[in-house]
C-alpha cells in the first residue's frame, strides 16, 4: 500500500482565530490528514488504482477498492450546500443527551454544515460567519486552519464577509 504524499501545488491555509472546537480523533488509516493540517494544508485521499479523491477517507477506494493512495493536498475553495445555526439558546438547556457537550456549549451561537469543495467532494465542518450569508446554499466558502480545545488543528471554512 502507497500511504505517501501526492504531487501537485500545496496550498497553504490560513489560520484564523475562532473559539477553539474539539479534538479530533485520531486513527492511525486517516492520521496524514491531520499531518496536513498540522503543515498547514487541506490534504485527501487520490486512489492509487482510479484517480478517484476519496471522501470519507477510508483505506480502500469506494469505486475499486484499490487500497492505494496517495495524500494529496486540494484547492481549499467551495460552496456551501447547507448549514445550520446553533443558537444561543441551546447553551442554557441543562445537561442532557439533547443538550450540546463542551466545547459546543461555549460556541454558541456557531454555524455548522457541508461544502461542496472544487474537487468533486462534499466535508463537513464548522463555517466561520458574522454576516449570515453562509446560511444560503451556494455561498463561496474557503478551508481555514483553526485551534481544537487541546492545541490540535483542525479546519473549518470561512465566508469572507463584507
Amino acid at each position: 500500500m502507497a500511504r505517501h504524499r501526492g504531487g501537485g501545488d500545496v496550498v497553504a491555509l490560513e489560520r484564523i482565530d475562532a473559539a477553539p472546537g474539539p479534538a479530533p480523533h485520531v486513527h492511525p488509516d486517516v492520521a496524514g490528514f491531520w499531518e496536513s493540517l498540522r503543515e498547514g494544508h487541506l490534504s485527501l485521499q487520490r486512489c492509487g488504482g482510479c484517480g478517484t479523491i476519496r471522501f470519507p477517507l477510508s483505506t480502500h477506494c469506494h469505486e475499486c477498492l484499490s487500497d492505494e493512495y496517495a495524500w494529496e493536498a486540494i484547492d481549499p475553495h467551495g460552496t456551501v450546500n447547507v448549514a445550520i445555526r446553533a443558537p444561543e439558546t441551546v447553551s442554557t438547556l441543562p445537561a442532557s443527551g439533547v443538550s450540546l457537550p463542551e466545547p459546543w456549549r461555549s460556541m454558541t451561537p456557531y454555524l455548522t454544515g457541508a461544502v461542496d469543495m472544487e474537487v468533486g467532494v462534499r466535508l463537513p465542518g464548522r463555517i466561520i460567519c458574522d454576516c449570515g450569508r453562509a446560511l444560503t446554499p451556494g455561498t463561496p466558502v474557503r478551508a481555514v486552519l483553526l485551534d481544537a480545545a487541546d492545541g490540535a488543528t483542525v479546519y473549518g471554512f470561512v465566508h469572507d464577509c463584507e
